[in-house]
């Protein structure tokens, strides 16, 4: 019996009613969440969060107005650890602003963990030392060498040392009768007696305007005031700032730092710099494994020249000599970073200049014929001019045409006749023109006689095989030593430089989709994590650690990938569109993108300051230093200019530096789509000149990147482009 149709309908319409709610609270989970990422959120929690942050980064750069110094009503009753002050510390009981400004100024950072337990382990081993010298002592002077304490309270006494490098610095009988005569008998009732024994808990009067707490009643005493501060007062690292905000850090009023701005100052930690260590983490791990696998190249300023003699195709010792530039970075070649995925245009789309030149190769090869010796030594591929007179050139031609009636070569060691792998048979017979020959790899010997001047081209051993060199696409018949002194890459099983992809073996990485249109579009990421040399790598490391990794703790792991990666592809994408033909490794458009960011953050602060003018001046002047810098050779300027452009959009993005509220938000909305909206149409104009309307021939490009002050200063940065066949000019 079928159930009611009032029963299914009103099954139905319950299922509905989950799943419209279910989707519900997703759609607003996700737009909760996206709100919050992009500051958009009206939450007091984040709201006074990143309130917070924008006081402590402003407050690092210039002097704040005093409306922004003065704790805000209601935060005094704000959860958070307090500062413990020691009434012992002064005659007074009050610990005055200046010092505690002056100590917190001081304390940049937390030492490591490794180095404190170095410290600690020293500590010891010196503790021990000093009980054994002090028995030792006793027992030689006579006195008596038994100890004057317990056991316990040698074990307590040794706890001490282990705090106390210096006891004089613990608190002694003189220096506690001074406290005791400058603060009053009623604070300090008794003083107690010298040694290791803890004094009584003494209750502390209310003094009004103190803030004061009892005193730990076991170990205070003892402990040494640089460890007690470090300890209890939690002095941090002003996170966001790092070495540049420090060295730019002006003299701030005591006042400034009223309880609010203290408070604040203790809760800074708010994000890991998880992507700031994987990056590093990530180049460190690819240089070591570069240099291990391809050597490091000459170091200098200048070009190498490496001459040797070796034996070349024409069964001559000659010495030849190879030219390649030198290093300055103490790193790999060129040729070997773009193997790794460094930035090259030529990899990533068809290039007008190196096509025609490579064309032109073809087209003298296809002119070529095998060059027999005369004397059975041997024979190689080889145009008209470069065959000797103790040689044969067999070419066909009309009137002594090739197997079915053939035009085009011959071909050392390779015949459509005696081919049986890949065999030249109906449909798959080989063309007229020998550069469309595959490569033979079967091939049966003719049955002739050494002397015999019968298919002599299949009979001869051959002298020369085609070698890819160079990081152009160029290719020769040569031999192995010759090839290896150029270093280049020796094909033994082709026979012609049309059988071989020379420009796809040298980009390395993928293979292309299609050998004749590179399509490395990937390079503008991952020539990210690659780097020049050892120098590059450390200026790298630095600037991550120092500046980058506080900027990931203020703004976060997500934001700041956005950033980086945004601001390194954008200035990899301009570089590759002004400077073809330059290989170039290595963040130096994501650093700048991180400089933006605290720019940005300034700019976004701008009410805060007293001094507007001074806090950007402060950033500016730098920045426009380091581009100076990227005026000379070694430095991608356009890499700098568009990855400090991007970043500075995506700053204002992403990072929630608004006081939230009403009028904030439909701000934040508004510099939102405006800043991604240019962001994206900016990257889609560079993307369309470098593929539709490529810069080939702007030389006026290189002088933003390299001013020649001499004849030879920017010679590393020009590529000399090859514009003719080079298949006939090396052998």
């Amino acid at each position: 019996m079928e159930p009611p149709t009032d029963y299914d309908r009103q099954v139905s319409r319950n299922t509905v009613k989950s799943t419209e709610s279910r989707a519900r609270r997703m759609s607003k989970s996700v737009m909760h969440s996206v709100s919050g990422f992009l500051g958009l959120e009206e939450s007091d929690k984040h709201a006074m969060r990143w309130e917070n942050r924008r006081k402590r980064y402003a407050g690092s750069i210039g002097k704040l107005k005093d409306e922004y110094n003065r704790p805000k009503e209601g935060l005094d009753e704000l959860d958070g650890s307090r500062f413990i002050r020691d009434p012992l510390r002064k005659p007074s009981g009050h610990v005055s602003q200046s010092s505690d400004f002056g100590t917190m100024r001081k304390c940049h950072r937390k030492s490591s963990v490794a180095h404190m337990a170095v410290k600690g382990l020293g500590n010891l081993v010196g503790a021990r030392n000093k009980v054994r010298r002090n028995t030792h002592k006793g027992s030689q002077g006579g006195e008596s060498a038994a100890p004057s304490m317990h056991a316990e309270d040698q074990e307590f006494n040794l706890v001490d040392d282990v705090f106390y490098d210096d006891q004089s610095k613990g608190p002694n009988l003189a220096r506690l009768q001074a406290t005791e005569s400058s603060v009053g008998s009623e604070l300090l009732p008794s003083a107690p007696a010298p040694g290791w024994r803890r004094r009584p808990p003494q209750a502390l009067p209310d003094t009004p305007g103190t803030d004061m707490v009892d005193q730990p009643d076991f170990g205070l005493g003892r402990i040494k005031e640089k460890v007690l501060n470090s300890a209890m007062r939690r002095d941090k690292r002003v996170i966001g700032v790092g070495i540049v905000g420090r060295f730019f850090r002006p003299s701030i009023h005591s006042a400034a730092f009223t309880k609010d701005v203290k408070e604040q100052l203790d809760d800074m930690d708010d994000h890991r710099p998880y992507f700031t260590y994987w990056a590093t983490f990530v180049q460190l791990v690819v240089f070591i494994v570069a240099m291990a696998v391809y050597g490091a190249a000459p170091w200098g300023i200048g070009k190498s020249t490496e001459s040797k003699l070796v034996r070349l195709s024409n069964l001559a010792r000659e010495v030849k000599s190879y030219t390649e530039q030198e290093n300055i970075w103490f790193g790999p070649r060129q040729m070997d970073l773009i193997h790794l995925g460094a930035k090259y245009s030529p990899c990533m789309r068809v290039d007008i200049n190196l096509k025609y030149s490579l064309e032109l190769d073809r087209a003298e090869e296809k002119e070529s014929a095998c060059c027999v010796r005369n004397d059975g030594s041997g024979c190689v591929q080889r145009v008209a001019s470069q065959c000797g007179s103790l040689s044969t050139w067999k070419k066909w031609e009309l009137g002594n045409e090739g197997p079915g009636g053939r035009l085009s070569g011959s071909v050392c060691g390779q015949d459509p006749t005696y081919c049986i792998k890949p065999a030249s048979a109906e449909p798959f017979e080989w063309a007229d023109s020998i550069v469309d020959w595959p490569p033979c790899t079967d091939t049966r010997t003719p049955n002739n006689s050494v002397g015999s001047k019968l298919d002599r081209h299949m009979s001869c051993e051959l002298l020369g095989r085609p070698c890819c060199y160079g990081i152009q696409g160029e290719c020769m018949i040569t031999t192995r030593e010759h090839c290896d002194l150029v270093r280049g890459k020796f094909h033994e099983e082709k026979y012609l430089c049309s059988q071989t992809s020379c420009f796809e073996q040298i980009c390395g990485m993928i293979p292309f989709g299609n050998k004749e249109k590179p399509d490395q579009f990937y390079r503008l990421w991952t020539s990210l994590f690659l780097h020049g040399g050892l120098v590059h790598l450390l200026v790298t490391i630095v600037f991550q650690m120092w500046i980058m990794r506080d900027t990931e703790k203020l703004i976060g792991a997500i934001r700041m990938a956005i950033i980086y990666i945004g601001s390194g592809v954008a200035g990899n994408l301009a570089s590759c569109t002004f400077l073809p033909y330059q290989v170039e490794a290595g963040p130096s458009g994501a650093q700048f993108g991180v400089l933006a960011c605290l720019l940005v953050e300034v700019l976004q602060s701008y009410q805060m300051y007293r001094r507007p003018h001074i806090a950007i001046l402060k950033l500016a002047m730098p920045i426009l230093v380091l581009f100076l810098f990227g005026l000379l050779p070694w430095f991608d300027n356009w890499a700098h200019l568009f990855g400090f452009i991007f970043g500075f959009l995506l700053a204002f993005a992403v990072m929630p530096y608004v006081s939230f509220g009403h009028f904030d938000r439909r701000r934040k909305i508004i510099s939102i789509v405006v800043s991604l909206g240019s962001a994206i149409a900016l990257f889609v104009i560079l993307t369309l000149i470098f593929y539709i309307a490529p810069l080939t021939d702007c030389e006026a490009c290189q002088y933003f990147n390299c001013i020649p002050l001499t004849k030879d200063f920017c010679e590393n940065m020009q590529v000399n482009l090859k514009k003719n066949s080079t298949y006939s000019k090396v052998y």
